[in-house]
């Protein structure tokens, strides 16, 4: 036991130690009810989901590994648990006999922290792989909920049952839906709409004037 200790607070291996320790922690408190699972997600809009054009930055890395289709405390917490185990496991064979080799002991260290770290991301998204359909079909379907009654702007010259498209603002650079209509609305760019439903078959917004949904 005296042995695992020293393991747990030794560098590398401390630095993963850490991780696991607060991931322990957040699902202990998350179990009490005082914090969600989903409470440090990013925000992934419908747009992303669907594109298929590829993204950049931290949302395209996240995509990469199908990291953007399941909670992020998962994701944490799975780097976390394969991190240590792979740097516990390999500080024990390979980098205690070099503990009296201060240099070496802190290079191989520096080594083992980075390829833990790699190896634990890869690893990861391999294991929710199997549970990222589940999760993105929770997802989308929660988007499209949450859009459900919003106000939107007509960007397309007019809109009918087989074509429109509409901006929605999100906070941020703002969504970009299909729409559709009864023509009779006679929709044109500029006009103010309020989405109604969502169809998954056409992945098309159901749209309705201001107006009407005012009563």
């Amino acid at each position: 036991m005296e042995l695992f200790w020293g393991i747990f607070f030794s560098f590398p291996v401390i630095i993963f130690s850490a991780l696991l320790t607060i991931c322990i922690l957040y699902w202990f408190v998350a179990a009490l009810g005082l914090l969600s699972v989903d409470c440090l997600d990013f925000d992934i809009s419908v747009n992303d989901v669907y594109s298929d054009v590829p993204s950049t930055g931290l949302g395209g890395l996240l995509m990469k590994f199908g990291f953007n289709e399941v909670p992020m405390t998962l994701i944490i917490t799975l780097i976390s648990l394969i991190g240590w185990s792979i740097c516990y496991f390999a500080f024990r064979l390979l980098i205690l006999p070099l503990y009296n080799f201060v240099f070496l002991y802190y290079l191989a260290g520096i080594a083992l922290l980075i390829i833990s770290f790699i190896l634990s991301v890869y690893l990861t998204a391999f294991f929710i792989k199997p549970l990222r359909p589940l999760f993105r079909k929770l997802l989308i379907n929660h988007n499209h909920k949450s859009l459900l009654g919003q106000v939107i702007e007509i960007r397309s010259s007019t809109v009918t049952r087989t074509k429109g498209q509409a901006t929605c603002e999100d906070g941020g650079a703002g969504l970009i839906l299909e729409v559709r209509c009864d023509e009779s609305y006679q929709f044109k760019r500029g006009d103010k709409a309020v989405i109604l439903q969502y169809d998954e078959t056409t992945n098309c917004y159901e749209i309705i004037s201001l107006k009407d949904f005012n009563g």
